[in-house]
């Protein structure tokens, strides 16, 4: 069964808070991290669809802005993740509340029993060949058995407003998934990265290489993503301690 997340926790709590760094001259804003509610769901998913597709470079390869019926497929996607209560919103933080929405999450619970994908029923040729890639990705090693667990946090994407990049604010969205596996019982957390800012963002956070996937191994599947600025993709992750 799809993961719910439980009615004792609701929505609405703030995982962590930080102060960012001057710019400019100006003084360092604070910031919260906190569930992304409903509220705030469709202007993520703008953004996302705006940034995240523009930036990724695997949809940038694959030509995913070019390709409407899997844009509509991703975003259909999204919205399917973001509802099950388990997605971050970063926010300007005055007087204790949020005020400006600078980033996100995408965070979702992978479960042992989860239905494999159809690709059959995949609509959208360029995010069929997307979604092939994180899946060997995830399928090359075994997360559960690693960490022992029945499931998992992973992600399906982080986006930081670019007036706010270099406020460690990613970062802090990593950090965030301790605070909320442990209120969800959850005590681990593994995504596929594709790009190398991601990568690297991810080791500094303590995250493990559990896999790695060159994108030439990929051929094999009639999918060329020669010319990709990332080599591979990296599966990571992190067990909460």
């Amino acid at each position: 069964m799809p993961f719910e997340r439980p009615a004792s926790l609701p929505i609405g709590q703030v995982w962590s808070r930080f102060k960012g760094r001057e710019r400019d001259g100006k003084p360092a804003h604070m910031y919260q991290i906190r569930d992304m509610d409903e509220s705030t769901r469709k202007i993520c998913l703008d953004m996302m669809q705006e940034t995240f597709i523009r930036d990724e470079p695997l949809c940038q390869i694959l030509g995913i802005n070019n390709d409407p019926v899997s844009i509509a497929t991703i975003r259909a996607n999204w919205e399917k993740y973001v509802s099950g209560n388990t997605s971050l919103a970063c926010f300007t933080e005055v007087d204790g509340q949020p005020k400006d929405l600078v980033g996100f999450n995408i965070v979702l619970v992978k479960s042992k029993d989860d239905e494999e994908e159809d690709f059959d029923k995949v609509q959208g040729e360029a995010w069929k060949k997307l979604l092939r890639t994180l899946i060997t990705a995830e399928e090359s090693f075994d997360v559960f058995q690693h960490y022992q667990v029945d499931k998992y946090l992973t992600s399906s994407g982080l986006t930081v407003l670019p007036e706010h990049r270099g406020q460690n604010i990613g970062a802090k969205l990593f950090e965030a998934r301790v605070p909320l596996g442990k209120a969800l019982g959850i005590e681990a957390t593994a995504t596929v990265f594709t790009a190398t800012a991601s990568q690297v963002l991810a080791a500094k956070c303590g995250y493990e290489v559990l896999a790695e996937l060159d994108y030439a191994e990929m051929k094999k599947y009639g999918i060329d993503l020669s010319g990709c600025p990332t080599p591979s993709a990296k599966l990571m992750g992190y067990k909460f301690k």
